[in-house]
């Protein structure tokens, strides 16, 4: 197992305030066989000087500079030079919680023949370290079902995140999936896709990742027009569930749910981002409202059958009356709606760690 390579690839833009973390985390790891891709894009700070140092001391990491727009760009670039027969996506503001996570993920995703081995990880706010739900919730039901897709990739939302992940170079490359050049949630389309391809996955019961809730992050930042790219990913899961043979009732359901999360985020974000003032939300909702297939999705998810095997009461109650208004176009409805969900918490408590400290 010791020959079989990992190629660790980590696009860093600005990292200076975490990145020693992040990469004594990795070269603390033991009894596996890896390389580390650098990838330096585009920083101003002294993060390339760092990298390079880094890889003066250990032979097995690699320093790039180049300058692409995206971090689904950077990652693309870190495919096309990785030379390992599995792969592992780190943020720079992240780390690896102990030095046996490369191992034993391999081990486990090898024992599996899996084409991602998925592990549990934890967010850190501050100085809080909160255990995000297990993969537990949903790792015991068909990997093509509707309960599995539903929760892995929309309420817990493990399966959304490239990282806690030990992905197959093969079945990467065989399926020819690359990260598409979006400003944000390209990590949500690219898993979304594996499992479009009928990904195996292999489940370890250890938490293998800490996700930093860094507040300058670009999933933790206002998006004007973001309502065009949460539509152009649902597009896009729509075309390559259909292209893969999915009957109708599972990709638009998951089309539909990829609507209205992405609807619900951009409107808290909306509500959040100008001083907690409805009257951007409702915008915002006249926006997706009047696109065709937000539309079609919103139509769907308001009747009983759009969302039946739907696992969660909560969900299928919150998801069918928020269709129901977008259908009827009751947006003044619907905003108070998120601001109260907002102002009461509630959308932390639903959130993989629950309500975030204050």
């Amino acid at each position: 197992m010791t020959k079989t390579k990992i190629s660790i690839i980590i696009p860093i833009y600005n990292g200076l305030p975490y990145l020693y973390e992040c990469l004594d985390s990795i070269v603390a790891q033991r009894s596996v066989n890896m390389e580390v891709l650098l990838i330096n894009n585009g920083s101003t700070d002294d993060t390339l000087k760092v990298c390079r140092n880094y890889a003066k001391d250990h032979s097995f990491i690699k320093v790039y500079d180049i300058s692409i727009c995206s971090i689904g760009g950077a990652r693309n670039f870190g495919l096309a030079h990785s030379t390992g027969e599995y792969i592992m996506f780190i943020d720079a503001d992240d780390f690896l919680p102990d030095s046996l996570v490369l191992h034993d993920m391999l081990r486990k995703s090898m024992a599996k023949s899996s084409d991602i081995c998925v592990g549990n990880f934890s967010r850190l706010w501050g100085d809080k370290l909160l255990h995000a739900t297990s993969h537990r919730t949903f790792s015991k039901y068909p990997q093509n079902g509707n309960r599995f897709l539903f929760t892995g990739f929309f309420s817990v939302d493990i399966l959304s995140y490239v990282w806690a992940k030990l992905f197959k170079k093969s079945f990467i490359m065989n399926n020819g999936l690359r990260f598409a050049d979006c400003r944000y949630a390209e990590d949500k389309l690219f898993t979304l896709q594996c499992s479009a391809k009928n990904a195996v996955y292999s489940f370890i019961n250890r938490e293998v990742y800490v996700h930093r809730n860094n507040p300058d992050s670009v999933s933790n930042s206002y998006r004007i027009h973001s309502h065009l790219i949460w539509l152009d990913i649902a597009r896009n899961i729509k075309d390559t569930f259909k292209d893969e043979g999915f009957i109708p009732p599972m990709w638009e359901r998951i089309t539909a749910y990829t609507i209205f999360f992405g609807c619900f985020f951009d409107c808290k974000m909306e509500y959040l981002h100008f001083g907690r003032k409805t009257s951007g939300v409702v915008r915002l909702l006249k926006q997706y409202a009047i696109d065709p297939l937000a539309a079609s999705c919103f139509k769907l998810l308001s009747h009983p059958s759009g969302i039946k095997g739907t696992p969660s009461r909560v969900y299928r109650v919150f998801i069918s009356v928020f269709a129901f208004c977008m259908r009827f176009h009751l947006y003044h409805l619907v905003s108070f709606g998120i601001k109260l969900l907002v102002e009461l918490k509630i959308d932390e408590m639903l959130s993989d760690t629950g309500r975030k400290p204050s």
